[in-house]
């Protein structure tokens, strides 16, 4: 560049004025990264982007919120056939359960704000309405070790011939993401008339009041498409005749737009607060080796993503 310059008869003069141009460009160009780590370092209590988690982990909330005025549309299914029941032949005849009665539950959320998200879901297990409320308290930053969300509400059971049935909730939702790809989930929840209780022809609350604190993470293979595991530690209030094993959950969850689809394996069938919370599902103890497959799907819309 510089000999074809000098063929033209320009000078050094020409020659300086045409670095400085180079300089003046890059300098521009670099000001944007440059004011953005200015900017992130004088502003350590700035939010960090969110990973794609959605609403929910498998079973359990996320401390996520979609953005102001968006809808969110779930739907989850539980199959009631185990993988270890019957033979291999068994299996494939049911579709691997895919044949058999399930644990349905869909609902309904909306942002109110973008801290702010109220949701309605409606399970088929003793027809039960949850309405809750969810808000984000704290986001993880620089300085902010932590997301800490709040989480409460109430189930009622409509079903016939059952009693207790209403139950309120509380829950935080605390989270931390790591690097890029990796965010961890802890869900200290209480909960009253939690859980089921069978004698005879009555069915009534196992608990009175019940506390468990579910463990969550979601792992980020690439972007859109995560690894997402849930435990559920025993319930340390369980009666002593009573010994169950954790609930767990293992699946793949990909983000597509606005859809969240999620494929699951695990050894529980719920889904809302009042029954997870105690580790048993209508009465029963958990059993870690009675694997059943399970899906969601999630769809928001309106709003911004």
């Amino acid at each position: 560049m510089i000999e074809g310059l000098k063929a033209r008869g320009r000078g050094p003069r020409d020659l300086a004025r045409w670095s400085r141009v180079v300089v003046l460009l890059l300098t521009l160009g670099a000001l944007p990264s440059v004011l953005g780590t200015l900017h992130a370092q004088t502003d350590p209590y700035r939010p960090l982007g969110r990973l794609p988690v959605g609403d929910q982990l498998l079973s359990l909330p996320s401390s996520h919120i979609a953005s102001q005025g968006t809808w969110e549309v779930k739907f989850t299914h539980r199959f009631n056939q185990s993988l270890s029941d019957g033979s291999f032949a068994d299996q494939v005849h049911s579709l691997f359960g895919l044949d058999t009665n399930a644990d349905v539950t869909f609902g309904l959320a909306y942002a109110l704000r973008r801290d702010l998200q109220l949701s309605l879901a409606r399970s088929n297990t003793n027809d039960t309405f949850e309405a809750a409320a969810k808000y984000v308290l704290l986001q993880q930053a620089p300085r902010v070790p932590l997301t800490i969300t709040l989480r409460g509400g109430a189930d009622w059971r409509t079903e016939r011939d059952l009693g207790d049935r209403t139950s309120v909730f509380a829950q935080a939702i605390l989270s931390r993401r790591i690097g890029e790809k990796l965010e961890l989930f802890a869900m200290p929840t209480y909960a009253t008339n939690a859980g089921r209780a069978v004698r005879g022809d009555e069915s009534g609350a196992l608990f009175g009041h019940a506390f468990n604190v579910p463990l969550g993470a979601a792992y980020f293979v690439r972007t859109p498409l995560a690894i997402v595991a849930e435990v559920i530690p025993p319930n340390g209030d369980l009666p002593g005749e009573m010994d169950s094993n954790p609930a767990w959950a293992l699946g793949i969850k990909r983000a597509i737009g606005g859809h969240w689809f999620e494929v699951l394996l695990t050894n529980s069938q719920s889904t809302l607060v009042d029954q997870y919370v105690t580790t048993t599902f209508q009465g029963s103890a958990l059993d870690t080796g009675d694997v059943k497959l399970g899906f969601n799907i999630e769809r928001r819309f309106g709003g911004r993503r």
